[in-house]
């Protein structure tokens, strides 16, 4: 049995094997008979619904009384295809960070999307109906529509009657009061019919479905009079500042319900930015440091709560971010923290974030945005940083309509003027509510003393109402002076001509400062010292100062201790954790870039806590950090800002010196100026502390994603982006004017007659000629200034000149005004006609360019007086000059100027002319006569071979005047016919309104805007690398770019070269760490040997990457330098060493380097976000391998903010 199995089986294998049954075998037809299934008529595919059902309720029980269907809004339309709000939501996973891939949500306040041109043409045919004719009954039904209802619909029923009174047109008008009334009640009678119909027709819809704001901002919120006549407040179109002046008195009753209540008395500017916020306006709130603008982002927020929405709270910096979830987690319970590497509760109702992610999450369409309703920005003068600035740009450009805009922000002089750009921007009206004066004042004084018996010597210098003292400085300066000479009596060194004194001095005049301090109860103190290098040598040098109790110390022990459990234990071995131990101890502090993060906060908190009582801190400590002192000390005024060593702006200065004192607690804030060599110069103390900040000024760039991403999705234009910007702002509010001008021209051109064909040479005369004045004109300029050109232009020399109907004429020198910053105005005596006829068509003025053009004609081309003795005395400047000739005529300037000016006046008009004048106009007579009758008789100066002209330029420039000179000549012949002027007139207005209208067609058009060329450059970048094709279609190596956060070209260039397909994860970070390392080091970078193709390979395509915007003229960001000064810092983290060790290789300090390592991580992931888009496994698990190697221990610590 088995072995007739067996023989089965070996059968059937090698049937299998010599006749395999395989569908090549057996081919299918060409042609299949198609069967036919009834059953397949029942399914339908699956579409998107284009209606839907909704309850209408009854408005006062809610119940629904029946479904309405209503069309669906944007049907099909997903993330992928739309920037409409109505769009499908995205996927779960990208809710909150969005995706590259998505089209953002239609900005507000930009034109809506041309959506006529999808209509059909015939839904865009308007037919008129004639009703009469139309069947009022259609066939079968009992009753139909009658339409004479629509026919006899008056127009006033459309319109909304004003709820506005305007009693400045109503006295104008001349109305009794009485027939006032009487005309309002007898309209208001009329509205109360009409709006009761209209409420029963809006029964159909219910609330919860139409627009909130629409909803409740009706006529109970708008105003009743309009008295313009009486505000106090500035306005303008799209802003207006709110009168701070008057108390609210009623604020309870206008607000009985408020979302937040506050254990205090608000303030006037927070009682009136929180009415606002109630009415759902744009609020700009510019306030004094420290006045509470935080009152006005927590009442937005606990709206939010209220309405179930969002709010997004966003800071400049990340620190700052970190201490405002602190904050408001102890008064909200749902906030979320959303940073580059770290999400903490993404879908709370209040997200706290830097403007960088918010800008992230705009371009990705986060489906965040669909639930938002408060935008908070704080410290928007951040807006006038040269690096970051542009982003506060883009987010406001970016922000959907709903989205309600509060911006935070210190005193600054232009508030309207950015205000007025927002609302402009978004079309809708932003209120500046700013702070009259400070709550703490602050009183200024310079510090004399050196230690010993000068640690008192202290001045007041601005007292608390803002008054300078100039005794005071006077006094101080004498101190001062005394000192010095007695310690150079004595030998002492550090004279007042050096900046700083030695480390023994600088110990010495901090020891007698504290001491001061101490006895005067002055403590808490930040003292800003604008060095890094120099708080750190301050805290060395005051080693022997304590000023904490036992009790403090141990409460600073126990803190330092409990934050560093959270450390490795090598970690917490490092020498600046030891050395900023030991200080804070004793009560001393040091808050600066090169700290480590943790260590910063650990600072602040306990600064918070009372626990420091001497805080050495730079700039970046007064940056929104809500940290007041009782005093601010100034280690001296002067700062190095990168590019030079020069004085703190008054900005700076009081962002600094606003610090010193607490509401509550204090009655005025100490601000002190060290003077350790000499006392600064009053002209420079003055404005610093009395001047205005800096004006906020645009720093918006063009940058490569934005256009790639315009590109992109087509619906927003790149010309659009540009024109909303702040920088366009001024030229934007132009355009109205221009468009009326343009419509103006157009009309004008329109209704004159089109010129015939005889008339086609004049208007090449006319174009040649005004190309010939245009390039003669700068020409001249420029040859005026030469030096050989000044020493001929003498007085008495004779010159030839057109000015006005005076064509090429002979003129006498006789006098010359030079004014710097202005052109030269020469003074000239001319013949002229002994009597003027007074003709009203010579009256007519048409401008400087006709006369100029008529003067090249031969009719024109020498002068023939009428009668004798005819002249007059002309101011002309250097366009004017024709010729520079070699004559010359021996004149009394003086006297015949005089002799001119007296015969211009009434009484003196027909006294005859002095003697000197005669013989000058006979004179000049005489060689006019010559002239007229021999051109070369007088000989002209060659501007192009007599005068010294050494650039290149100047002498194209005169041969091409030249060149020009000689096709208007060849065209002459043809001005040569009876009634000339009367045909060049048609010809010369109708070529002046057409180069008009070009002119404002320009204007009006986005080639006008500022960065229009830059535009143009980087498109012609981007095309030539491959990021775009001919047509302006994105290719693949510009979607990859889009998704990358800074270095966009570089960091794709590399992608798409392949370089780092052959490298480990080590050696990717340490290359790329090249990419996002700003600092300075000293001397040359140590770059291992198995990198140094890799660094070469790197500077090579940023070389080729520069070459091409410099040939291009395309704008180049300072940001894409590289610098390779942490890489091996890098290369030997990402290969595990521990921190103490890699500090051992650089100079670099701690927190420039673990800031640099987080930037990097940002980059890494950037680039694995590309290789999943081209579809690269390899260097995806590279770049997770990479960001793994570096995401370690010290560096990558959590923020204390988020974890205590």
């Amino acid at each position: 049995m088995n072995a007739i199995r067996g023989e089965d089986n070996h059968e059937k294998l090698r049937e299998y094997i010599l006749n395999p049954d395989i569908s090549i075998h057996d081919p299918l037809p060409d042609v299949l008979p198609r069967k036919f299934n009834e059953m397949k008529l029942l399914h339908i595919p699956k579409c998107a619904g284009s209606t839907k059902l909704i309850p209408r309720r009854d408005v006062v029980t809610g119940e629904i009384l029946e479904f309405v269907e209503v069309d669906v809004e944007d049907v099909g339309a997903n993330a992928f295809n739309s920037m409409s709000m109505h769009r499908e939501p995205g996927l779960l996973e990208e809710i909150t960070r969005g995706s590259h891939l998505n089209y953002p949500f239609w900005p507000g306040g930009f034109d809506a999307a041309a959506s006529d041109a999808e209509l059909p043409e015939l839904a865009k045919l308007q037919v008129e109906l004639n009703f009469e004719q139309l069947l009022t009954v259609p066939p079968g039904f009992a009753s139909g529509h009658d339409f004479a209802d629509a026919k006899k619909k008056p127009e006033s029923e459309n319109v909304a009657p004003s709820t506005n009174v305007d009693l400045l047109e109503n006295l104008e008008q001349d109305l009794d009061v009485q027939q006032w009334l009487q005309m309002t009640r007898s309209e208001s009678a009329n509205n109360t019919t009409t709006s009761t119909n209209a409420a029963q027709r809006d029964l159909r819809f219910p609330a919860e479905f139409k627009d909130v704001d629409d909803e409740i901002m009706k006529a109970d919120l708008q105003p009743i009079l309009n008295i313009s006549s009486t505000q106090q407040t500035f306005s303008s179109d799209w802003a207006e500042m709110v009168d701070m002046s008057q108390p609210i008195t009623d604020f309870k009753a206008q607000i009985p319900s408020p979302a937040l209540e506050f254990p205090f008395e608000l303030d006037v500017f927070q009682k009136q930015a929180i009415l606002k916020l109630e009415q759902r306006q744009y609020v700009f709130v510019a306030a004094h440091t420290s006045a509470g603008k935080t009152v006005v982002a927590e009442y937005a927020i606990a709206m939010s709560k209220r309405d179930l929405t969002r709010t997004i709270y966003t800071s400049p910096i990340k620190a700052l971010s970190n201490q405002k979830y602190r904050d408001f987690r102890k008064t909200f319970k749902d906030v979320g923290l959303i940073t580059g590497d770290l999400q903490i509760e993404p879908t709370a109702s209040c997200l706290i974030m830097t403007t960088e992610i918010l800008r992230s999450m705009l371009y990705c369409g986060s489906d965040i945005t669909r639930d938002l309703e408060y935008v908070i920005f704080d410290e928007v003068h951040y807006i006038n940083n040269p690096e970051r600035g542009h982003v506060w740009e883009e987010i406001i450009i970016l922000l959907p309509d709903h989205v309600n805009i509060i911006m935070l922000s210190a005193t600054v002089p232009n508030t309207m003027e950015l205000a007025d750009w927002v609302g402009s921007t978004k079309k809708r009206k932003v209120y500046v509510i700013s702070t009259l004066k400070r709550p703490v004042p602050l009183m200024h004084y310079l510090y004399t003393g050196a230690g010993g018996k000068s640690r008192d010597d202290i001045f007041l210098l601005v007292d608390a109402q803002g008054k300078y003292l100039q005794g005071n400085y006077e006094r101080a300066v004498e101190r001062k002076k005394e000192m010095s000479s007695a310690k150079t009596g004595g030998g002492g060194g550090g004279g007042a001509s050096s900046n700083y004194v030695n480390s023994k001095q600088e110990q010495y005049i901090w020891t007698g400062m504290i001491d001061f301090l101490k006895r005067n109860q002055k403590m808490p103190v930040v003292a800003f010292t604008l060095s890094r290098n120099r708080c750190d040598a301050n805290v060395m040098a005051l080693k022997s100062v304590d000023l904490n109790t036992a009790k403090e110390k141990g409460a600073v022990q126990k803190f330092f201790l409990q934050c560093l459990a959270k450390l490795k234990p090598p970690d917490r071995t490092i020498p600046q954790v030891l050395a900023l131990k030991d200080a804070l101890e004793r009560g001393i502090g040091v808050h600066h870039s090169g700290i480590l993060p943790i260590l910063k906060e650990i600072v602040e908190m306990l600064f918070q806590s009372g626990l420091v009582k001497l805080l050495f801190a730079t700039e970046t400590f007064a940056m929104g950090v809500n940290m007041p002192a009782r005093t601010v000390i100034f280690d001296s005024i002067k700062k190095f800002d990168g590019l030079e060593m020069r004085n703190l702006k008054p900005g700076e200065y009081i962002q600094m010196a606003g610090r010193a004192g607490r509401r509550g607690h204090d009655e005025n804030g100490t601000v002190i100026l060290m003077c350790k060599t000499g006392v600064p110069p009053s002209m420079e103390l003055r404005p610093m502390i009395l001047g205005l900040p800096e004006k906020l000024q645009s720093q918006f760039i063009l940058r490569y994603a934005v256009i790639l991403t315009c590109l992109r999705i087509e619906s927003i234009k790149v010309e659009d982006i540009m024109k909303y910007s702040f920088k366009e702002f001024k030229q934007k509010l132009q355009l109205p004017t221009q468009q009326k001008l343009l419509r103006v021209a157009e009309d004008k051109f329109a209704m004159l007659p089109t010129l015939g064909e005889h008339l086609q040479p004049l208007v090449y005369f006319y174009d040649k000629s005004v190309e010939y004045w245009k390039e003669k004109h700068r020409i001249m300029k420029f040859i005026v200034t030469q030096a050989k050109i000044q020493k001929e232009l003498k007085l008495g020399r004779i010159i030839i000149i057109t000015h006005g109907r005076h064509y090429n004429k002979l003129a006498i020198l006789l006098n010359v005004k030079a004014v710097l910053g202005k052109d030269t105005v020469y003074k000239v005596l001319v013949l002229d006609h002994q009597f003027k006829a007074k003709d009203t068509k010579e009256d007519l003025n048409r401008g400087e360019l006709y006369y100029k053009i008529l003067s090249l004609t031969p009719q024109h081309k020498f002068f023939h007086p009428e009668g004798i003795g005819g002249h007059t005395v002309l101011d002309i400047k250097a366009v004017d000059i024709v010729g520079i000739t070699k004559s010359t005529i021996k004149v009394d300037a003086d006297v015949i100027i005089r002799n001119w000016e007296q015969r211009q006046l009434e009484r003196f008009k027909d006294a005859p002319p002095g003697a000197t004048v005669v013989k000058v106009v006979t004179e000049l007579h005489q060689l006019n006569e010559a002239f007229n009758a021999n051109p070369d008789s007088i000989k002209c100066i060659s501007l192009s071979k007599e005068i010294n002209v050494n650039a290149d330029d100047e002498v194209a420039m005169l041969n091409y005047v030249d060149h020009l000179k000689r096709q208007v000549d060849d065209v002459l012949p043809h001005t040569n016919i009876a009634g000339f002027e009367q045909e060049f007139d048609k010809v010369y207005e109708r070529r002046v309104l057409e180069i008009n209208i070009e002119e404002l067609r320009f204007k009006n058009s986005a080639k006008n805007l500022t960065l229009y060329p830059d535009y143009c450059n980087k498109l012609q970048v981007l095309r030539s690398l491959n990021y775009i094709d001919e047509l302006n279609e994105v290719t693949l190596k510009g979607k990859v770019a889009c998704e990358m956060g800074q270095n966009e070209l570089m960091i794709t260039e590399l992608i798409f070269c392949n370089m780092f397909n052959d490298l480990g994860p080590a050696e990717i970070a340490a290359l790329l760490s090249g990419l996002v390392f700003q600092a300075k080091i000293k001397g040359q970078p140590v770059i291992p040997p198995a990198l140094k193709d890799c660094v070469a390979a790197f500077e090579q395509i940023n070389d080729t990457i520069l070459a091409e915007e410099q040939r291009c003229q395309a704008g180049i960001q300072a940001e894409n330098n590289l610098n390779f000064g942490l890489l091996e810092v890098v290369y030997e983290w990402a290969k595990n060493k521990p921190f103490a060790e890699i500090m051992k290789l650089t100079e670099v300090q701690e927190g420039i380097i673990v800031r640099c390592i987080q930037q990097l991580d940002e980059t890494l992931r950037d680039v694995k976000t590309a290789a999943i888009r081209i579809g690269n496994p390899g260097l995806q698990s590279k770049m997770e391998e990479a960001s793994e190697a570096i995401k370690r221990d010290i560096v990558f610590t959590a923020s204390l903010y988020t974890e205590l």
